[in-house]
């Protein structure tokens, strides 16, 4: 019988390499374990109480000692929760998760740790042969545009396509802030019109048959509700008290973007080098600048007005930002477009009804590198930028884009130049 080792003569063979630590272990599972404490990662947060840990076990095991009438967490995430999986981040699970709980943000993970059926997301679109019935039409005939329920959605809708139209549209046109675009809070109508964005940009013939499909479907919904979101002329003009609905206007943007899109692809550009757009859609663009000029929304006053002098200030840095950035994509548009039947002599009526730079009275929106943080990382800029005094002063109208028109604009010269 071969001799007896004394555990005394035989050292620790895993020692940990964090600089200064002499730590050792007889087992790689307790070093990892331990090296794991020097790690400055993430950090599992109690939902119930101030605790942070280290660990995913020992918050388990916290939770069952100090909260025992609590539910604990589950030992695994089945599924990431929609703003994880749009931001491509790690999610601990939990109800909220970690992630949303640190942005302050809602959660889509229920309490037993599955996420809610929102616009019943799915994730594999296998077959875009056939375009799927979404009935959207009889959908909105009974309810609003912005609250119709989850088993009118298709289940088509998808977050690649999602994820596409933030990688490669976003950049382009950043009216949406990623850092506070929530799945599970956002109006179908607006998930539906960035997958419809995010299909086209795909590229693939199949793709883009759903894409148009789609489009033309969630056009004639948002026309047969006109009613919930038009400012007719007869409406209070300039009134801060009447709700501005962005979903739905970022909707109607993003449908008349696909439309220059379509027209791109099937007709040549006027003399004027603009798209011109079937009168359905230019009517459609026409009622869009038509509600925000009788809401004076790009009006910087107006837009503070919507806020209470105790609204936080990044609250209302983000939400002045987001109108600033969609009145400049909205004159973009304007700029890029014509109806399809318009003629040489009546193209100066054509850009009164659209929008122009005398439209705008507010100042050039501020950090795109803010604006496009991710939340866990903006909410602490965002609350620098928004107290911070070297910013444009847009309460100095002489700094507003709407003052350019008076430099820009002769109307003894019809040359169509800007």
């Amino acid at each position: 019988m071969p001799p007896r080792i004394s555990s005394d003569t035989v050292g620790p063979p895993f020692q940990c390499s964090y600089p200064g630590c002499r730590a050792q272990y007889r087992r790689k599972e307790h070093l990892n374990r331990h090296v794991a404490n020097h790690a400055q990662g993430d950090r599992f947060s109690c939902p119930y109480c101030e605790r942070t840990l280290t660990r995913s076990d020992l918050l388990r095991r916290h939770i069952w000692n100090y909260h025992p009438r609590k539910q604990p967490l589950p030992s695994r995430t089945r599924k990431a929760c929609s703003t994880c999986h749009i931001r491509k981040q790690r999610c601990t699970g939990g109800s909220p998760c970690n992630a949303c709980q640190r942005r302050g943000i809602t959660c889509s993970l229920t309490e037993n740790g599955n996420a809610q059926e929102g616009c019943n997301i799915d994730k594999n679109i296998n077959n875009l042969q056939r375009p799927p019935d979404i009935q959207v039409g009889s959908a909105l005939s009974k309810s609003n545009i912005n609250s119709f329920s989850s088993s009118d959605i298709s289940r088509w809708v998808a977050h690649d396509y999602i994820d596409i139209y933030f990688k490669n549209f976003h950049p382009v046109w950043p009216f949406l802030h990623p850092g506070t675009f929530d799945l599970s809070k956002e109006p179908c109508i607006l998930i539906q019109s960035i997958v419809m964005i995010g299909l086209w940009i795909e590229g693939g013939q199949n793709a883009r048959d759903v894409a148009v499909d789609l489009h033309h479907k969630l056009c004639t919904a948002i026309r047969a509700q006109m009613d919930q979101w038009f400012i007719p002329e007869s409406g209070s003009p300039q009134n801060t008290s009447t709700s501005w609905p962005m979903a739905t206007y970022q909707s109607v943007l993003l449908h008349v973007i696909f439309a220059l899109f379509n027209a791109k692809e099937q007709k040549l550009p006027g003399l004027s080098l603009r798209y011109p757009l079937q009168p359905d859609e230019y009517e459609l663009l026409v009622r869009l600048v038509q509600s925000c000029r009788r809401l004076g929304m790009f009006s910087y006053p107006n837009m503070l007005a919507r806020h209470g002098p105790t609204a936080p200030l990044a609250l209302v840095w983000v939400n002045v930002e987001e109108i600033k950035r969609f009145g400049l994509a909205l004159y973009k548009v304007c700029r890029m477009c014509t109806p399809s039947d318009s003629t040489g002599g009546d193209i100066n009526d054509a850009k009164r009804e659209l929008l122009g730079l005398h439209d705008l009275s507010f100042c050039m929106p501020d950090s795109d590198e803010v604006w496009n943080a991710p939340l866990s990382v903006g909410s602490e800029i965002l609350q620098k930028v928004a107290s911070q005094t070297n910013l444009r002063d847009n309460r100095d109208s002489k700094g507003w884009i709407s003052q350019t028109s008076t430099v820009l604009h002769d109307t003894g010269v019809a040359f169509d130049w800007i």
